[in-house]
């Protein structure tokens, strides 16, 4: 009688072991399917875009993504060195004609002490609404815009602006740097293109000052640790998260560094 009931425990035991197993890979498939059709419509809706208003293309991490396939990125950052108030809306209302999305307006920035922007949120359907930004750049490119898309590596030299900042404060020493906003994805796109691409420690010092690079080590310091590795893996699942920041590590601790000396 012990021994059936306990081989009936162990039974319900695995039975539920196996149920929750099967319940995450669902998950996981629904996942996977969903940011694929996610992935779909951001092309489609970037090739209307940039082929109707061609004086914006698409940067940042959703541009990298088209290049690399390296992560899942929700957004479309359209920046335009033409920018024009009456032009979001017109962009929108064309994407609708095109789609029958619905959309409409989130944010809007038009203080004219602050960069000019609008962001809007586009229904794809009940469960899926896509972030789209249409900001004024005001940064010379790197490169010329090809397909709709930002060059490598002018996106390379945004995600170190991103990182570096405009806003100053003091290190552990006293010293004044400039620091950036902390973001796991921009720390993630980094090191792909530095694996990828061009190294951090060579790329760095093409279009920044040697004192950049003190900002750029403060700020990577500044990522706790800890919860480093946990980010980076709801971020890209399956991902060596120790290996990247290995990568890191080598290219922001030490090659930058050995190059200031």
């Amino acid at each position: 009688i012990l021994h059936f009931a306990f081989c009936t425990e162990y039974s319900e035991k695995f039975r539920r072991g196996s149920l929750n197993i099967y319940l995450l890979w669902e998950e996981k498939i629904r996942m996977k399917n969903k940011n694929s059709y996610i992935e779909d419509e951001q092309r489609r809706i970037t090739d209307l875009v940039t082929k109707k208003f061609k004086n914006y293309y698409l940067t940042g991490g959703t541009a990298l993504s088209f290049y690399f396939n390296h992560r899942f990125s929700e957004d479309l950052d359209f920046f335009t060195q033409k920018y024009k108030k009456e032009d979001p809306d017109r962009i929108m209302s064309y994407v609708f004609k095109e789609t029958s999305f619905n959309f409409k307006l989130e944010a809007e920035q038009d203080d004219p002490k602050l960069i000019p922007m609008r962001v809007y949120f586009l229904e794809l359907n009940k469960r899926c609404v896509l972030k789209i930004d249409f900001v004024q750049d005001f940064q010379e490119n790197i490169k010329r815009i090809k397909n709709g898309l930002h060059s490598v590596e002018d996106i390379y030299y945004r995600k170190i602006s991103a990182a570096i900042g405009m806003i100053k404060k003091q290190d552990a020493t006293g010293r004044v740097i400039h620091a950036g906003r902390q973001s796991v994805k921009d720390l993630f796109d980094l090191y792909y293109l530095s694996k990828h691409h061009k190294f951090f420690s060579e790329f760095l010092f093409e279009y920044f000052s040697y004192d950049r690079a003190e900002s750029l080590i403060a700020w990577y310091r500044g990522f706790n640790r800890m919860n480093l590795k946990i980010e980076l893996l709801d971020l890209v699942p399956n991902i060596d998260a120790g290996k990247v920041i290995k990568h890191l590590d080598s290219e922001i601790l030490k090659r930058l560094p050995e190059k200031l000396m």
